[in-house]
């Protein structure tokens, strides 16, 4: 008999072994075998037993044997083998790494339980949100569903979740997962959970040591654990009995691995992986993802708005959007100058956003204020200071349309232009010279990538009312604590309203509403914009993430994207333009498959990114959308299967968060 292996490594093939005859009864798909793979022993998972007969054995000299089992029994009885070849086909990483993501962290030996558990005690949902009390009704049930839960700040999860868990988990071998999309939150909402499961709150993230690491998987795989606090990967643990799983802050970016393969959302894989279980699976929000409102609105997730729709008291923060073609030249408009002065003279904090690290080359009026929008999907063009033929152009980074640069500007005939862009070096530059005497963080991309000593003092700082003023990127927004909070400004706020990214609009509003929220009853927040008439703003007078959810979702289907389609983007690169011309003439005949049927999928392209001309390197990139799950699986199969044409680059992904 033969074992078809899986390992994890990054080959789209499986190898074969030989079944020692003492193994033949016991060896099943799903356990892991110890075998010799190279020069060393590996730990890999059988997918399939056989005969010798039934086995392609092409290319394979000899076949060795398997050392031994590992398991007696699968780790997964969700069936982690059809979990991950569904991955594989949906994000097209290789079967073997999608797979390795369920088992890569499984101890080779398990310790054997620990003795009787302490039983849990009560948890009370706050009285004040009835729609919390309704959910619990629901989860109280015990039967399969999927909902979806709008909940405010950290402090209200820290009194919901506890009692979340003990409504869905009242036999006493079920277990819970709960997601969240940063590593801070896990202390907090630890200590809420220990007071209702005491010593079986468990933790799971990048930082732990190898043993704990190692203790986390096997007190979880052992029902040691009644529930799981993870970070993203916390969704392929193994668990005795998982019935209730909670996806903390679903909109958040994080829970997309797109960084290195396996690729996968970990949202589609949690809810996925709930429903084979026939669990109860909650993605919890202040502000929804659209895709999942889209689900709601479609009844595949029940909704529960446990959110106000005012701060908990007075009427919320005063937000004040600035047109910045009145203040020509400034990084902070003077009514935002004079409020960061005013807050910190009163004793009172400031956040300040800035679009991002570097500078944002875009252009603009210098007497009217006109800024150029793509006539063919809408958003803010960007400035390329060279084109082909050596004159500057515009170009839309979501469709690819180019347009020279006009000679004068076509709402007021000025011949003036200029461009702007401030990034959060610059805006930290910038409020130093203004507040002189006022202490000045700062937390982005660059502090992340420093020191985790260096990443806490920023935080800390501020968070302890060290610190007076923190500029930062959006990361700096997730949910901080700041004790005398009064000011938050969002520097460029049209750094993402112009972008390619088809969810610039809502990545925008989740920021806004998400800062207006964390002002709470007071406060004030300044949007800096040149689109002041952006229809963003238009729904920010009333603070009401639902209406601009169903208005968004309405949009989406109307322009075709997510949810009402599936995209794959594909890229080429290379020195050559011709070789580039070439690669992307193979990927449009592979896609002629597309439509053929009738549906709505279409592509879009090519999109050429700003600056290529001075570089002499050539890029471009094409969006399918895919009107089914299956027709963008299929593109993504085609797209990985391209001949390779030499001195061309490659690049091809589901799911793109990036543009």
């Amino acid at each position: 008999m033969l074992a078809e292996i899986s390992f994890p490594i990054p080959l789209r093939k499986n190898f074969y072994y030989l079944l020692p005859e003492e193994l033949e009864l016991s060896a099943a798909p799903g356990l892991r075998v110890m075998a010799s793979f190279g020069k060393r022993e590996a730990v890999g998972v059988i997918i399939r037993v056989m005969s010798e007969k039934d086995a392609d054995l092409t290319g394979f000299k000899e076949l060795k044997t398997i050392t031994r089992l590992l398991d007696e029994n699968s780790l997964f009885p969700e069936d982690a083998l059809a979990l991950a070849a569904w991955m594989s086909g949906r994000w097209g990483s290789p079967r073997g790494l999608c797979l390795g993501a369920f088992y890569a962290h499984a101890p080779k030996e398990f310790t054997a339980a620990a003795g009787p558990v302490p039983p849990a005690l009560p948890a009370a949902a706050p009285a004040e949100l009835p729609e919390i009390r309704k959910l619990l009704a629901a989860l109280s049930l015990g039967k399969a569903g999927a909902y979806l839960l709008r909940l405010a700040a950290l402090e209200r999860r820290e009194l919901v979740y506890p009692a979340v868990f003990a409504a869905g988990l009242r036999s006493e071998s079920s277990q819970g997962l709960l997601l969240v999309p940063d590593l801070s939150f896990i202390p907090p909402l630890a200590a809420a959970l220990e007071a209702v499961f005491p010593g079986r709150v468990g933790v799971w993230h990048a930082r732990l040591t190898p043993k704990k690491r190692a203790e986390a998987w096997a007190g979880t795989l052992d029902g040691r654990f009644k529930v799981v606090i993870a970070t993203r990967t916390g969704v392929f643990l193994a668990f005795k009995d998982l019935k209730l799983g909670v996806m903390d802050g679903e909109h958040e970016e994080i829970y997309k691995q797109e960084e290195a393969e396996p690729y996968y959302h970990a949202r589609e894989v949690f809810l996925r992986r709930m429903a084979a279980l026939g669990g109860q699976a909650i993605l919890a929000s202040p502000c929804p993802s659209i895709e999942s409102w889209g689900a709601a609105a479609d009844k595949r997730l029940e909704r529960f708005d446990a959110i106000p729709s005012a701060p908990l008291t007075g009427p919320g923060a005063d937000v004040r959007v600035l047109d910045m073609a009145q203040y020509p030249g400034d990084i902070l408009a003077r009514p935002l100058a004079d409020g960061l002065r005013a807050a910190v003279a009163a004793g009172g904090q400031a956040l300040i956003i800035a679009g991002r690290k570097g500078y944002a080359s875009r252009l603009f009026c210098a007497n009217c204020g006109w800024m150029p929008r793509c006539a063919e999907c809408g958003p803010g063009m960007t400035l390329l200071k060279t084109g082909a033929d050596g004159g500057p152009l515009l170009l839309c980074r979501r469709c690819g349309k180019k347009e020279p640069k006009p000679q004068t500007c076509p709402k007021c005939a000025g011949k003036v232009f200029r461009e702007y862009g401030a990034g959060s070096q610059k805006t930290q530059e910038a409020v130093g010279k203004l507040l002189p005497g006022a202490k000045v963080a700062r937390f982005d991309g660059d502090v992340l990538r420093g020191s985790l000593k260096a990443m806490r003092s920023e935080l800390e700082s501020f968070s302890k009312g060290e610190a007076d003023v923190l500029v930062g990127t959006r990361i700096a927004l997730r949910e901080l604590g700041a004790p005398r909070l009064s000011l938050v400004a969002f520097i460029d706020a049209d750094s993402d309203l112009s972008s390619a990214d088809f969810r610039a609009s809502e990545k925008a509003y989740q920021a806004f509403y998400g800062a207006w929220r964390l002002l709470g009853a007071k406060g004030d927040l300044f949007i800096q914009t040149r689109e002041a008439g952006h229809y963003v703003f238009s729904r920010l007078a009333e603070m009401d993430y639902p209406s601009f959810a169903d208005g968004e979702l309405a949009a989406r289907k109307d322009f075709l994207y997510p949810p009402f389609c599936h995209i794959v983007k594909a890229r080429f690169a290379s020195y050559d333009g011709r070789a580039v011309d070439a690669a992307a003439a193979d990927f449009l005949r592979a896609m002629s498959f597309l439509g053929a049927a009738g549906d709505s999928s279409e592509i879009l392209g090519p999109v050429i990114p700003p600056g290529q001309e001075k570089r002499k390197f050539y890029s471009e990139y094409y969006l399918v959308k895919a009107a089914s799950e299956a027709a963008a699986m299929q593109a993504l199969e085609k797209a990985r299967a391209l001949p390779q044409r030499p001195g061309v680059k490659y690049f091809v992904e589901a799911d793109p968060y990036g543009f």
